[in-house]
């Protein structure tokens, strides 16, 4: 009989401790000094796993209407950083780096810091009177350096000096109606996703090819579109929901969102979408997290939190911390999740083949006309750019610019603007450098 009760204790001890390696996710037991805390709305933002800042806009226990911004050091106990003279209901967040970051509000108000937060400067962007009935609030915007951005409302905004100062775009080809999201993975190739209205409730999704002073729709019919992201200039992936019916939706596209495929995943709706790298990625929900660990071709439940609507997800590459934010059904308070990703590796388990060397394939198809795809491997985290030269060496169009985590990527190069005749491309990081060539033939 004892060792019947020894079996059990040995047993459940497992069990438990499978539950333990298994749930992914923890709770942060947020607290706040004095009487600051967030309020209705809010937007985080991590730049290190304990390093972060919440701006939050609504009325404190008193009925006073608040604007501030929160600050942690150690991921739990946040204090007051700013206060705004005017209630201001930030949209977006934006990092380029963990020094140069932004918060964008709805009417174009905007907070910005260049030095990790130390100091945070405001700027807004003035809507001109003949272009407010084509404004709408903001959505979203996107930095390439610490000088050029974009900013999405109704019409598009550009700025050369940090954010300080706007010009709208004076192209009017393209009203992207209530843009939420927009991806950009070089300075010239994005999309924008935008939600539909409370009658329609068709959303779209537009590409440009030249940094976003144009775009073209590439699906006018999509559901009410929330975030998007791609991987590379291939694979892409949009989430959001057919609000009129309440069904959770995931658009998926294989070739550079020429085509989506929709996949519904239920009632409720999909809210936001991050990928640590080519294989493992995670969405965020009404209630719920889905995860993925083959690159998107299947999705299983991780969190149910019938709680929380999932609103953010932010995802530290380099630390492998991942953060899930969201409002409680209650409209009072709000839930931080935070994962731990270190175990991870960016290789299916299914194809346990370890890149051990840098890797820069050839082109195809080569010759091409106008676009091809370049691929290429890494097998570390670091720094790196894919640039495209013409044959007197003249660098024409860097298409990858950014840190990556060991794995197998994919760019696509469309040289439809330039003239037949040889060009390089080429992969550079901190430890490697390799050049090939590619014939354009128009």
């Amino acid at each position: 009989m004892q060792y019947k009760h020894i079996k059990l204790f040995l047993f459940t001890l497992i069990m438990i401790s499978f539950n333990c390696l298994a749930q992914t996710w923890e709770k942060i037991n947020m607290s706040f000094t004095g009487n600051d805390s967030i309020l209705y709305y809010a937007r985080i933002n991590f730049v290190t796993k304990n390093i972060g800042w919440i701006s939050t806009t609504g009325y404190n226990n008193v009925g006073n209407a608040r604007s501030i911004l929160l600050e942690t050091k150690d991921g739990e106990n946040w204090k007051l950083k700013e206060e705004y003279f005017q209630k201001t209901y930030f949209t977006a967040t934006c990092n380029l780096d963990s020094n140069n970051i932004w918060f964008l509000g709805g009417a174009g108000s905007l907070l910005y810091t260049n030095n990790m937060g130390l100091t945070w400067d405001t700027a807004s962007i003035t809507i001109p009177d003949p272009y407010v009935p084509l404004g709408g609030s903001f959505g979203d915007l996107h930095f390439f350096d610490s000088k050029n951005g974009i900013a999405l409302n109704n019409c598009l905004w550009l700025t050369n000096d940090g954010g300080y100062t706007w010009e709208r775009w004076t192209d009017t080809s393209t009203v992207l109606y209530l843009p939420r999201d927009v991806c950009f993975i070089n300075e010239r190739l994005g999309w924008v996703v935008n939600m539909g209205s409370d009658v329609t409730d068709v959303g779209s999704i537009a590409n440009t090819m030249d940094g976003g002073k144009n775009w073209q729709y590439q699906h006018k019919r999509a559901p009410s579109l929330y975030d998007v992201i791609f991987l590379d200039s291939l694979n892409g992936f949009a989430v959001g929901s057919k609000v009129l019916f309440n069904i959770a939706t995931l658009c998926v596209s294989k070739d550079g969102g020429a085509n989506w495929n929709i996949i519904e995943f239920g009632s409720g709706s999909l809210n936001c979408i991050e990928f640590l790298d080519s294989i493992n990625g995670w969405i965020g929900g009404a209630g719920k997290i889905y995860r993925t660990t083959n690159g998107g071709d299947d999705w299983e439940l991780q969190v149910d939190n019938k709680e929380t609507s999932f609103e953010q997800l932010i995802i530290l590459k380099k630390e492998k911390i991942a953060y899930a934010f969201g409002k409680n059904w209650n409209d009072k308070t709000h839930t931080l999740l935070r994962a731990d990703l270190s175990n991870l590796t960016g290789i299916n388990e299914r194809n346990k083949k370890k890149r051990e060397d840098y890797f820069l394939s050839e082109n195809y198809p080569n010759p091409f006309n106008p676009s091809t795809v370049i691929t290429y491997s890494i097998p570390e985290y670091t720094n790196v750019k894919i640039k495209i030269y013409n044959l007197l060496g003249e660098e024409i169009i860097i298409l990858v610019n950014k840190e990556q985590v060991a794995g197998k990527y994919q760019v696509h190069f469309n040289g439809n603007y330039l003239p037949s005749g040889i060009y390089f491309y080429q992969l550079i990081t901190d430890k490697f450098l390799q050049t090939k060539k590619m014939l354009l033939l128009q």
